[in-house]
């Protein structure tokens, strides 16, 4: 599932492509607006051009000590001869011409040279496409003044087209490209804050403790809509959490109703003399210690790590060895212990006594008679406990794997597991065949040092 999560796209990456599909298709429906009420007022292109080719054509001047002299700017080379398309003249106020192209058609749609221009002027010379204007501009070169005057009969380089694609990028192109910057960059900044709390939510889901009742999902800070959200997870959370604690009281209250009537079966069967009310005791034991086992279990699903405490775990084992001496005696087997440099641990103390117990039993119950246990408290954050059979049963029973392991079924060792699931650790099991059988608790403190 995680992995599926991070394959689906982010939220600033939706919010941020849609902004840009959405910003597009807008500024194709300015372009073409804007393209449309250029591109049919005639008056307003024809003193765009003029503006646009004056202002290119003015580059040329140069102001020396014998006056204003001129040369073509590079790009206006239509202008460099006389091509009867594109004409200009350049003069001073006084009616000095300091460069011209233009020949006698041309001076029919140009001011007289004795007139001073005004500063900016253009004239329609025919209606229609393309576009027919003559026109000029006065500027201000170096302190003297100029008059460029242009006269485009057949614009046949597209001068209008190059005016309006000035226009879309100075007035529309550039602006809208600012703002889609300005406007796309606030919105995923502004969704990467909102949703900073809503990542640490999730990772806090990610390390939840379903055995801890009291850890939730932090939703301060989150947007209201997400809030609600984690809030009924929380809400959630709860529920299962009763509903599990229900089910554990129902299973521990059942096994703890049935030790009761076992135990007066028991005394019962002790007073007929029959080797089959034998028999019936030995199954009565048994199915007294699957019940307390179901009691452990119970009591164990109850457990949290709200109630941990540092626990040296060489004492510990040697607690539980001492306690469970006589009994491993009277199966004519025998038990040591050794302190091999043992840690201390944060861990719940009867769990821990009672995983510890639970592999001592198996120990006993799943080797012949006169076997050596030892159980060894270290190095570390380790309990070992091993035997000199090599097995753990005496002869395989049917449904059991071959190479003498347990039954991963069994619930002692599930009991076991579960324990050492609560501390964040594991039960390592090995086997020498005629030799050696070992299991370990290896606790988180052990496993996240050799991590």
């Amino acid at each position: 599932m995680p992995e599926r999560g991070r394959t689906l796209p982010s939220l600033a990456r939706i919010v941020g492509s849609r902004i840009v599909v959405f910003a597009l298709l807008a500024m194709t429906v300015q372009v073409a607006v804007v393209l449309a009420d250029y591109y049919f007022d005639d008056p307003k292109l024809a003193s765009l051009m003029i503006e646009g080719e004056t202002a290119a054509l003015v580059k040329g001047v140069s102001i020396g000590p014998g006056g204003p002299t001129y040369a073509v700017p590079r790009g206006m080379k239509r202008y460099q001869g006389s091509n009867g398309d594109y004409f200009t003249r350049v003069r001073t106020p006084e009616g000095r011409v300091v460069f011209s192209n233009c020949d006698a058609s041309c001076a029919l749609h140009l001011l007289p040279q004795e007139v001073n221009p005004p500063d900016l002027w253009s004239r329609l010379l025919r209606r229609g496409k393309p576009i027919a204007v003559a026109g000029g501009q006065s500027f201000d070169v170096h302190g003297a003044k100029i008059f460029v005057e242009v006269a485009v009969l057949d614009d046949h380089e597209r001068v209008m087209w190059h005016v309006l694609g000035r226009e879309l990028g100075d007035h529309l192109a550039v602006p809208m490209s600012i703002m889609l910057v300005f406007v796309l960059g606030g919105i995923l900044l502004s969704v990467k804050l909102a949703l900073r709390p809503v990542e640490r939510a999730a990772s806090q889901a990610e390390h939840i403790d379903p055995l801890d009742p009291s850890q939730t999902i932090e939703i301060a800070g989150m947007p209201r809509e997400v809030a609600n959200l984690g809030a009924a997870v929380n809400r959630m959370l709860v529920r299962i959490n009763a509903l599990m604690q229900a089910q554990r009281v129902y299973t521990t209250a059942i096994a703890h109703e049935i030790r009761t009537p076992l135990a007066m079966v028991k005394l019962e069967l002790g007073n007929i003399e029959h080797p089959r009310a034998r028999k019936i005791e030995q199954d009565l034991d048994a199915l007294t210690h699957f019940v307390a086992q179901i009691t452990d279990l119970g009591r164990l699903e109850g457990a949290d790590r709200s109630t941990f405490r540092s626990i040296d775990l060489a004492a510990l084992s040697r607690a539980v060895v001492s306690d469970v001496a006589p009994w491993v005696y009277d199966h004519k087997d025998t038990i040591a212990f050794e302190d091999a440099g043992a840690a201390t641990v944060e861990g719940h103390p009867s769990l821990i006594e009672n995983a510890v117990r639970n592999l001592i039993e198996n120990a006993i119950r799943h080797t012949p008679g006169r076997t050596a246990i030892e159980v060894t408290a270290g190095p570390g954050a380790r309990v070992s406990v091993s035997d000199d059979a090599g097995l753990l049963r005496q002869e395989p029973s049917p449904g059991m794997p071959g190479d003498g392991l347990p039954d991963p079924s069994g619930i002692g060792l599930e009991i076991v597991r579960r324990i050492m699931r609560l501390h964040r650790g594991t039960l390592e099991m090995s086997v020498e065949r005629g030799s050696r059988t070992t299991m370990e608790l290896a606790f988180a403190a052990d496993l996240d040092r050799e991590g």
